[in-house]
Formats: structure tokens, C-alpha cells, sequence
């Protein structure tokens, strides 16, 4: 007998686009957008495996997740696909390219020259957000999801490095429809080898509400504290397989004065609606699932032994903050109410 096919689901269709700015090979992204789905029993989709979309909810807005240098798109699918239960189409995309000179790696698409003192604020940062909403309204357009993406309201969320590109990035006036950013152990305190004044910390260019939601027990922020120093000469590349925005979390149990991601929440992220979230005993990765231990710099933490719990509760978090900056209308609670969740240590909003 076969087994039977629930009826409401979770897809995702591919796409590729180009970076303009990049040369080949390292000029191609791959994406997926994760949508909602039905399965009404038809030949087609036994044979096919492409099922329609589910309308009840159109049409969606568009979250765009940036992963973390070196880190696998794949370890947020699980993201992807409770994102899209909830009505929200999510993108997750790979892009292998040049991190620095001399070194290519997965990359969420960012140009550092954009973050100089003499350019920041000039142009965008960000290479890929940019042909990803080209494409992602030509999909809009024709094709099995046309007229279904709501590119008025559209979220950069990312991890680490990922989360730095869309805070920096978070402008409607660079990326037309972004309403709001979403980050995860990132922040927008550029490395010193940049050019700027240590402790500088760059704002949200478009005073659009952000979510920073950051680990406690975050080994791998700790370790990058000195490539924020004035004095940088016993500092790495920052581009050593992991990312420019690692650096302390503070959490409850820190003693290093060095707080990049509640520096942003203070300085950088200001505008109504922003918050910060710090979940007392989550690391790095723990917004990861799975952890790829081949790449990036996971070695320098051990697992997470409550990932899942830390994993509900981030998704609860962003679920709530996206109710209520894009208008859904869905049951989640108030984001104040996370302040007496058991998991996390500090929630504050302005």
C-alpha cells in the first residue's frame, strides 16, 4: 500500500541568477524558494514531484536568508521550512565565491571595500541581494509562482556574517520593499582593518526595525574579539574561514567587555520595534541543523546539548517579530513576552 501524502506542505523551487560585479566562475548563485504547498493527488505530482502552491495565504512576503562564510545554506533549511509554514516564502541561496583576494569560499555576498569610512554608506555591501530580487521578480512574474511573492515586504535576515550583510544592508532605498532585518549572532561593528575608529559601530542605513538575536555561550565570537582592537597585529585575516562579524555575544556569564551585538541593539538598531534577544547557553551554530563540521570555524565550540529548544525558541522569536512588522495577523505571541522564557537571559526593545 502506499503511504499516504499529507495534503499540506512545505516546497521549494530552484533558481540561479548571476553577480554582476563577480567574474566567472565565482559570479553564480543558486537558490530555493520554500513555499507553502498542496498535494491533491494528481499523476502529475506523483510523477513529477512539483506541486502547486498552497493560495490560502497569498500573496507572501519574502524572507532572504544570508548564511555565515563558510557555512552550508542547508543547515537553515529547517528555518526555511517552519518560516514558510507559517505563510512567509523563504530564500536560501549558495554562493561560492571570492571572500577576500586569494580566497573563495561560501559567501553571503559582500564587498568590503563598500564598508570603508570613505564609502560606507555610498553604496550597498551587500552583491547578492540585489540580482536575487531581480530574479525573484521574474519569478513573480511567469512561472508556477507568479503573482504570489509580495516584494513589498521583504526581510534580509542572515547568521554571522550573513547577519552583518542584512543589517548593513536592511535600506529601501538600496533594495526597494525591505521593511525590516533579522540577524543572529552578527552585528555592525566593522573589523579594525577596515579603516575605522575602534568601537565604531554602523548603523541600520534605512532606521528599519531589527531583530538581533545572539548566544551566550558563543566561543567563536569571543575568539574574533581581536579583530576589533586598535591594535590589529596579532590579528588573522579576518576572512579565515568564518566571517567579519564574529565577536562577543554577551551573554550572562561573559567578563569580556568586548559587546559588539548589544553595541549595534544601542547604537545601530534604534529604530521602534528593534530588538535583542541573548539565549543564556546557545553557541554559534545553534541556529544551525546540521552543523557542517567541515567548514567554518565549529571546532572552536562544543554542540549545542539544548539545540532544539534553542531552535524552537529562535523560530518562536522571528515568528512573533515578523507578525508584527509585516501585519500577518497570526497567533504568535507578543516579542516582549520571550523576556520570561526560561531561555533567555536578556530581551530588550526600543
Amino acid at each position: 500500500m502506499t503511504a499516504a501524502v499529507p495534503r499540506h506542505l512545505v516546497r521549494a523551487r530552484h533558481g540561479a541568477t548571476t553577480v554582476t560585479t563577480a567574474h566567472p566562475p565565482y559570479d553564480a548563485v543558486h537558490y530555493r524558494i520554500f513555499h507553502p504547498a498542496l498535494f491533491t493527488g494528481a499523476a502529475a505530482e506523483r510523477q513529477t514531484g512539483t506541486l502547486p502552491p498552497d493560495l490560502a495565504s497569498t500573496p507572501w512576503p519574502v524572507l532572504i536568508m544570508l548564511a555565515g562564510i563558510n557555512v552550508n545554506p542547508d543547515g537553515y533549511r529547517w528555518l526555511a521550512t517552519e518560516l514558510a509554514a507559517l505563510g512567509v516564502a523563504t530564500v536560501l541561496f549558495q554562493h561560492v565565491g571570492e571572500i577576500m583576494a586569494g580566497e573563495v569560499g561560501l559567501s553571503p555576498g559582500l564587498d568590503l571595500t563598500a564598508l570603508t569610512p570613505e564609502a560606507w554608506s555610498t553604496r550597498p555591501s551587500a552583491t547578492v541581494i540585489g540580482p536575487l530580487l531581480d530574479s525573484l521578480a521574474a519569478d513573480n512574474s511567469t512561472g508556477p509562482l507568479a503573482g504570489l511573492l509580495d516584494l513589498d515586504r521583504v526581510v534580509l535576515a542572515g547568521h554571522s556574517a550573513g547577519g552583518t550583510v542584512a543589517l548593513l544592508n536592511a535600506s529601501p532605498t538600496w533594495f526597494g520593499g525591505v521593511v525590516a532585518a533579522i540577524s543572529y549572532a552578527g552585528h555592525t561593528m566593522p573589523a579594525a582593518l577596515l579603516g575605522h575608529p575602534p568601537g565604531t559601530v554602523l548603523p541600520v542605513p534605512g532606521a528599519l526595525p531589527a531583530l538581533l538575536i545572539a548566544g551566550g555561550h558563543d566561543a567563536i565570537i569571543a575568539a574574533s574579539a581581536v579583530r576589533y582592537a586598535s591594535d590589529t597585529s596579532d590579528a588573522s585575516d579576518i576572512s579565515d574561514a568564518s566571517d567579519i562579524s564574529d565577536a562577543s555575544a554577551g551573554g550572562t556569564e561573559s567578563t569580556d567587555p568586548h559587546d559588539p551585538i548589544s553595541a549595534t541593539f544601542e547604537r545601530g538598531a534604534t529604530a521602534p520595534g528593534s530588538t535583542l534577544a541573548v539565549l543564556a547557553t546557545a553557541t554559534h551554530l545553534s541556529i544551525c541543523d546540521p552543523v557542517d563540521t567541515t567548514s567554518a570555524r565549529g571546532f572552536l565550540e562544543a554542540g549545542d546539548p539544548d539545540g532544539p529548544a534553542h531552535r524552537d525558541i529562535i523560530v518562536a522569536i522571528i515568528g512573533s517579530f515578523l507578525d508584527e512588522v509585516l501585519g500577518m495577523g497570526g497567533d504568535h505571541p507578543a516579542v516582549s513576552s520571550f523576556g520570561d522564557d526560561p531561555l533567555v537571559s536578556e530581551l530588550r526593545r526600543w
